[in-house]
């Protein structure tokens, strides 16, 4: 497999987990509560004993027991997913194919920066193509804050902190997507990765107005079992909005004042689905589009909620009912 001294290249599934790849899997596994996890293991076919000691022999025993196939799969859909914070990025133009940008992505690998010691600087570790998502994913580290550790001689210790990130390249759409934990560093590489792949530029999906917001809502209540709850403060409460129920005469008045003043500035959204993990749970700001999903979420479901997003951002109506919601919904029951 095609590597370099800072990263490596991952161009068809490979024959065994890398050590990377397992790392990414424990790391997201160990996300899970117990009882998920439990109930993912079913799902494969594992039986993982009840009186497991700790959440970690858990993982181990599922690891063990399941195939190769099987942790590619767990992989694909929840390595890079899981519980992320997630910025969007919009751009004019649509993203050319993948064959013509996944060359010019594995250059990145190339890089030789002088220190690895540099904060804020996206080090790249791995480029791969994701045939299950068809998208390029870019992995990246980089290095943010400190913490102070006491020695065994009692001497005070600086440690830099670590964080991961990846860039998901959706071709043929007008979205990147930077999975970070900081909004400084999503906007760095929203500015670095399309002038390094030579593409048109990105800025922020900024949802704060009158007819987003109304969008946004519009296409929750287009589905068959999604809420939204829409915090106005501490004091006045929130406005939720439910699907099924749509918007009584007292919910609308409130929605359409709080729209009007400007103060929505976020809310919690909720889209149950049966499935062993639950179903797509996220809190939404309106501004610079930051995305916290705050359930184990998987791929697919990140995915449809991009493509709305981009649906709402290029003026799109949603109907009620939204029939693609339904099949969604019903893949996995």
């Amino acid at each position: 497999m095609p590597q370099t001294k800072w990263g490596r290249v991952l161009e068809s599934p490979a024959s065994e987990l890398t050590e990377r790849q397992l790392s990414r899997l424990r790391a997201v596994l160990s996300e899970l509560s117990v009882p998920h996890l439990h109930r993912l293991a079913q799902e494969y076919g594992v039986e993982i004993p009840l009186d497991a000691p700790d959440i970690f022999s858990s993982i181990d025993i599922l690891l063990d027991e399941l195939s190769l196939d099987y942790k590619k799969k767990i992989l694909g859909e929840y390595g890079d997913a899981g519980r992320k914070s997630t910025y969007i990025f919009i751009s004019e133009k649509k993203t050319p194919p993948i064959q013509n940008v996944f060359p010019k992505a594995q250059v990145l690998l190339k890089e030789k920066p002088e220190s690895e010691l540099w904060e804020h600087h996206a080090y790249y570790d791995e480029v791969e193509v994701d045939h299950l998502t068809r998208t390029i994913k870019i992995r990246f580290h980089y290095l943010k804050g400190v913490i102070s550790t006491l020695d065994e001689a009692g001497r005070q210790r600086e440690h830099r902190l670590i964080h991961s990130g990846v860039t998901v390249y959706r071709p043929g759409t007008k979205i990147l997507e930077i999975r970070v934990p900081h909004k400084s560093m999503a906007i760095r590489m929203a500015i670095k990765i399309p002038t390094q792949l030579g593409l048109s530029p990105f800025i922020s999906l900024d949802l704060m107005g009158e007819e987003l917001i109304k969008a946004f809502v519009d296409w929750i209540s287009s589905l068959n079992s999604a809420t939204i709850e829409l915090p106005i403060s501490d004091v006045a409460g929130s406005i939720k909005i439910t699907a099924r129920k749509g918007m009584d005469l007292k919910t609308s008045e409130k929605f359409y004042d709080e729209l009007k003043h400007g103060r929505l500035r976020g809310g919690h959204v909720t889209i149950e689905r049966s499935s062993a993990l639950g179903g797509t749970n996220f809190r939404i700001f309106f501004r610079d589009c930051h995305i916290k999903y705050t359930l184990f979420t998987s791929e697919e479901e990140i995915a449809y909620v991009i493509d709305a997003l981009e649906k709402i951002a290029e003026g799109y109506r949603f109907d009620k009912p939204d029939k693609i919601l339904t099949d969604f919904l019903g893949k996995k029951d």
